[in-house]
Parts: structure tokens; C-alpha cells; sequence
């Protein structure tokens, strides 16, 4: 009885009282989460486990297809079902419903109020501080305050936590403009009725609750506005903070929050940015003493697919002097690839006593002692735990995305896992060494978002001087070319030329090489077709490098006989083909010819095949035609015109 009092308690409160530490054994019994492999799934399992009801079964995510059971717990186990559910054909997952604590530690009454109490963005030794053992945010601010994207996207963080003061003076809040308030409708279409001012995912509707000071003082660490003459700023002093509550309690909260953090993000995407949130990173200063990874894998499989769509999560790992490598903890034991796991370090550059470390799993130091930020009712106040330490890494995230130049957001909004995976990098790699971190975390450093910028804006560019390569050779002969890298950026560029399935009638002087600044290599291309037949041939040379773009260059070798390509080229000429890149479903070619004939227009993918062939009669003269219901996937393409038979030209045709 006094346990099932103690739950309850823990229940109303949000957050543990508990002085031992938790361990994988503290969740609900008679409840466990299960993914499913679709939405007809649940009736399957219903008809399969008779103590299962579906009166009791909650849907955490229709969009991962989550959903939290409840059964009676004195017929059998958790352990017990879940042995059994687990080899169920319809489950991906399964799982116990796990309690959750907040990460807050003791708090110190403040005396003042002004930006020099802000020791983790300019530690000038105030308050027996230790000179420059912060961040260096006031020289990051010299590049860029934050707010915007080089193409205009609104950065946006989610701050997963008890909910926020929405009312505050120095806090600006994300809006769903696409949802009319308290209708009762769901106006966006996005599955979430009235989220106008984010979500609640403990009683699963849009009313943030605003009486959390936890989540107000982590949403200003991240991201207070800043230059406004009052309070505070964050690490990013325009970001927009999008507040989801769902931080404590149990598992199946966190769930939904980051569920509902992949649905604004995937929404922005799909709308093209019309609708949703330009989500770049969510803050969760939250977790499980203790916890295991292998009994969470729903919460770490959530980090994954916020990664794919380009967001990072920050995780604080815990308040106690433990190695998370021998004790575990959920979610910074986590192996996931899109977890940023941080402890605290005071204003002495040394790690707080009561925070956890870990050589494999905890990534980085950051400020988290005494941290001054914003609190409720338009008030301000300092708060010590990782809880602040992990924001600051958070609002770090947003301010590279401000500073990112065009070349990176191009390649990120193409590749949004890879450069998701970049701005962690720049993160970790740009670190202060911390004697009291080293071997102990995963850099030995605390965070300096000012190195992580010059980073990401020194880093490699690499320029190749051919779209494709195109020769034309008589039968039996052999023939070069020339491709030329360079490194137009300003780190050492390593860059990897590979030619897949490789053809024995072309090889290259060099497949790897090193560039310095402004360095270029020239790189022979061997042609060599003896002992094949007439006709065309075609390859595509893949050049990669660190932190670079790829570039595919599609090749082609015409091989002839001394009547052909030469001739017909004297009489046909292409003048245009058109939209290259292509964005429709139609695409033109003009062309001149001084005899009839007949065109054969291809489209070849990257692996050789022809995927599209069309026919038309060429008259002497000018001659247009539109081609129609052009079905290719996104990707590069060689196109190739033939007279007669004959291949006359060819090139490279982008498909967006």
C-alpha cells in the first residue's frame, strides 16, 4: 500500500523524490508499449493475447504506430507478457512503460540580474570564476545572433520538458499559425487538435501547462532573446522555442512528445516549409538512473528517425558521480548516432561533482553551475544540474544552422541525416580541451560554440572542373582525358574517386588524394577499347570528401568505325535540351539537322540501364520536340541522342 502511495506521489509531482537511483525495474506494472508494423496490427495482437482489451489500449503514435497497453497485472507479469508479445509477427518493438525523473539540481536564490551573471557566455572570472571557461558565445555572436537559415527558415528548438511560461518577456514561442485555437479542431491536418502553442503529451491535447520553471529556465538557456534591454539571452539569441510537455512520469509521455516533434518537422518538409516547424534539435533534460539501453528501444529508435529527418536530440545524462559506461542511464547510454549526451561543468572549467561521466557515452562538458535564465512570471533565477548544461549545447545546434553558408544548407537540405551528423561533429570537434574531462568523456571537452562555427565555415570545398566526361574513339584504339579537383575551401580536403563495377576500358592515374587550401590534382582518364565492338559505353566516376557534397560524373566512350559519329555530326547539332535540371514531367529538345533521319532520345541511370527511350522523325531544318510523361526518379541521369542509329551526343540530366 505504501508503494502504490509513493507512485502516486510520484505521478502528481512529475518528478522523482527518490535519493536511490533508479534502475531498469521501476516502471508500471500492467503496462508495456508495443510497435507495431502497422495499424491493422493491433486488432491481430488483441485476437492473439485474451489479456489484452482493446478498451485499454492507448495509441501513443499513429505515425510509428506506438501504442500503450494496460492489462491485469495479477494474471501475468510484465516480463511474462512481454516474453510472449515479443515474438508476436506484428511487433517491431516491445517494451515495459518506464517512470522518468526531471534532471533539476539545488538552486541558488540570485542577488542581480544583468548579463555579466551569464558566466557560461563570458566567464571574465566573475564571482571566482576561472577566465574564459566558457562557451565563447559573445564571439560566436560576432558571425551571427541566430534566427534564420541563409534561405530564410525559421530556426525552430524543441524544448521537451514540464511545459513553459508562455507569457514571458524574454522568451519567444513557436505558433502553429496553421491551427485556430481551443476549436476543438484540427485544422493543419497534422493529427494534433489545437496545438497552437505546441503539445501536451501527459494529457495528450495542446494545452502547455506554463507553470513549469524547469522547462522556463532551459528554453532561456537555449534560446532567450537577447539585445532587448531586459533579463537574459540564450546560447541563440532569436530561435524560436517550441514547448512540448512530456518530460517525467513515464516512457510512453517522452514518446509522444518526440512523436509529435517528427510530425511538425516531417509537416514543415512536406508543405515545403508552408506549414510545421524548421525543427533542428530538441533538449531532453530528463531520464532513467541506471537504465539500461537494451530495455528502451522504442525512446532511442525515436532518436533515429528525428535524425533522419534532420534533428538532433540533446540529452542531459545524470546528476550523480557515476561512469554511465558501467551503470548505464536513458537516454545518454544511447548508441544512437543522433544523441548529443552532455555533462556539467562549473565556472572553473572542472566537471560538477554530481554529474555523470563516461569515456564512450557521455560526448561533452558544457556550463551547468549556477546558471542564470529565465523562471516564472517574467522572473529570473540560477539553477545547477546537467538539466542547464545540456541547452546550452541545444541553443548551439540552432546557432550553427544560422551561421551555415549556402553550400552546407544545400547539401543538409538534401542529405538531412548526413548533415545533422555534420553539426554534431563541429559540436564535438570544436571543443576546449578540459583537463578534468580528459578520458572520462568521449572529446575530454567542454563546448565552445565559437570553435564549432569556424568549423563548419573553414571547412573543405571541393570543385571539379567537368559535369561528364564524353570521347569518342575508333575501334581498337585507346585515348585520355583530364579531370581536375581542387580544395576551394579552407581545410585539408581528402577526397575518393570510385567507379562502380568498374570497366576494364577506363582507369584513372590516382583514386585518392590530399588537398591543402587553393591545392589542385590533375587526373588522368586511360581509355582503352580494344577488343571491343561498336557502340557506347557508360560508367559514372563518384568523387567524395570529408564534410563534401559527392559529385557523380557520368562517362561515356563512343567506340566507331571510320564512317559515323564524325559525319553526322557536320549535319546534326543539338542547340538545347531543356529544363535541365528537370522539375516537370516534360522536357524539350531542339535541335538543327541538314538531313531526315530518325532521333532516338535515352535516359540512362547511374548503374547503366536504360530507363527511358523515345522515337522521333527528323525533317531538314529546325526541329522541337516535347517529350511527355517523363516518369524518373530523383537522381542523375545520362541522356543520349542517336541519328540513325548512331549515338551523336550525350550528357548529364538532373532530376529534382
Amino acid at each position: 500500500m505504501k508503494r502504490n502511495t509513493l507512485l502516486f506521489i510520484l505521478v502528481i509531482l512529475g518528478f522523482t523524490v527518490l535519493s536511490q537511483p533508479y534502475n531498469s525495474a521501476q516502471y508500471i506494472p500492467g503496462e508495456i508499449m508495443v510497435q507495431l508494423k502497422s495499424t491493422e496490427s493491433i486488432d491481430q495482437l488483441v485476437n492473439d493475447f485474451d489479456l489484452v482489451d482493446k478498451s485499454n489500449i492507448q495509441v501513443i503514435s499513429k505515425r510509428f504506430n506506438i501504442y500503450l497497453l494496460r492489462f491485469d497485472n495479477s494474471r501475468k507479469s510484465n516480463e511474462q507478457l512481454l516474453a510472449e508479445i515479443r515474438f508476436h509477427k506484428e511487433v517491431v518493438n516491445a517494451q515495459s512503460n518506464h517512470y522518468i525523473e526531471l534532471r533539476d539540481a539545488d538552486e541558488v536564490i540570485p542577488d542581480d540580474e544583468f548579463f555579466d551573471l551569464q558566466w557560461s557566455m563570458k566567464n571574465t572570472g566573475q564571482n571566482g570564476g576561472l577566465q574564459d571557461a566558457d562557451i565563447d558565445a559573445t564571439d560566436a555572436w560576432e558571425i551571427t545572433e541566430g534566427g534564420f537559415t541563409v534561405f530564410g527558415d525559421t530556426i525552430v528548438v524543441a524544448v521537451i520538458d514540464g511545459g513553459a511560461d508562455l507569457q514571458h518577456e524574454d522568451l519567444n514561442f513557436w505558433k502553429n499559425h496553421g491551427e485556430i485555437p481551443n476549436n476543438g479542431i484540427d485544422d493543419d491536418e497534422n493529427g494534433y487538435i489545437d496545438d497552437y502553442d505546441g503539445w501536451n503529451a501527459y494529457q495528450h491535447n495542446g494545452d502547455v501547462p506554463t507553470t513549469s520553471s524547469h522547462g522556463t529556465h532551459v528554453s532561456g538557456i537555449a534560446g532567450a532573446i537577447g539585445n532587448n534591454e531586459i533579463g537574459v539571452t540564450g546560447v541563440n539569441i532569436n530561435v524560436k522555442i517550441l514547448p512540448v510537455a512530456g518530460s517525467s512520469t513515464t516512457e510512453s509521455i517522452v514518446v509522444e512528445a518526440l512523436s509529435y516533434v517528427y510530425t511538425v518537422r516531417e509537416q514543415y518538409e512536406l508543405s515545403n516549409g508552408a506549414e510545421g516547424a524548421f525543427i533542428v534539435a530538441d533538449n531532453c533534460s530528463f531520464g532513467v538512473n541506471n537504465g539500461q539501453p537494451e530495455d528502451y528501444p522504442i525512446w532511442e529508435a525515436m532518436y533515429d528517425s528525428l535524425g533522419q529527418l534532420g534533428i538532433l536530440s540533446v540529452g542531459a545524462t545524470a546528476n550523480a558521480n557515476w561512469d554511465i559506461d558501467e551503470t548505464g542511464d536513458i537516454p545518454t547510454a544511447y548508441a544512437t548516432d543522433y544523441l548529443i549526451t552532455v555533462t556539467n561543468t562549473t565556472n572553473q572549467d572542472i566537471k560538477r561533482t554530481s554529474a555523470g561521466y563516461g569515456l564512450t557515452t557521455i560526448d561533452i562538458g558544457a556550463p551547468g553551475s549556477a546558471i542564470y535564465s529565465t523562471v516564472l512570471d517574467n522572473q529570473y533565477g540560477l539553477k545547477t544540474g546537467t538539466s542547464m548544461s545540456a541547452p546550452h549545447v541545444t541553443g548551439s545546434v540552432a546557432l550553427l544552422y544560422a551561421a551555415a553558408d549556402t553550400t552546407f544548407m544545400n547539401f543538409y537540405k538534401a542529405n538531412p541525416a548526413e548533415g545533422a551528423l555534420l553539426i554534431k561533429d563541429y559540436i564535438l570537434s570544436g571543443v576546449d580541451p578540459v583537463e578534468d574531462l580528459e578520458g572520462i568523456t568521449v572529446t575530454g571537452g567542454r563546448l565552445n560554440i565559437f570553435n564549432s562555427i569556424n568549423l563548419m565555415l573553414n571547412r573543405p570545398d571541393m570543385s571539379v572542373n567537368k559535369d561528364s566526361v564524353h570521347v569518342e574513339m575508333l575501334i581498337n584504339s585507346t585515348t585520355t582525358d583530364t579531370l581536375k579537383i581542387a580544395n576551394t575551401g579552407s581545410d585539408t580536403l581528402f577526397y575518393t574517386i570510385n567507379i562502380a563495377d568498374q570497366p576494364t576500358w577506363i582507369s584513372l592515374s590516382q583514386y585518392t588524394g590530399e588537398l591543402l587550401e587553393s591545392e589542385f590534382d590533375e587526373i588522368f582518364i586511360a581509355f582503352d577499347n580494344n577488343g571491343m565492338d561498336t557502340g557506347d559505353y557508360h560508367c559514372a566516376m563518384i568523387v567524395s570528401a570529408n564534410d563534401v557534397e559527392p559529385d557523380t560524373i557520368p562517362v561515356t566512350m563512343i567506340v566507331y568505325t571510320n564512317v559515323g559519329v564524325n559525319e553526322i555530326q557536320q549535319f546534326v547539332s543539338a542547340s538545347r535540351i531543356y529544363p535541365n535540371p528537370l522539375f516537370t514531367s516534360s522536357l524539350h529538345i531542339e535541335l538543327n539537322t541538314e538531313e531526315k533521319g530518325e532521333l532516338r532520345i535515352e535516359f540512362i541511370d547511374q548503374s547503366g540501364k536504360t530507363v527511358y527511350t523515345q522515337h522521333e522523325a527528323l525533317s531538314v531544318g529546325f526541329n522541337r520536340f516535347e517529350l511527355h510523361a517523363i516518369d524518373l526518379a530523383t537522381g542523375i541521369y545520362i541522356y543520349r541522342l542517336s541519328f540513325d542509329n548512331i549515338t551523336f551526343e550525350t550528357g548529364k540530366l538532373i532530376r529534382n
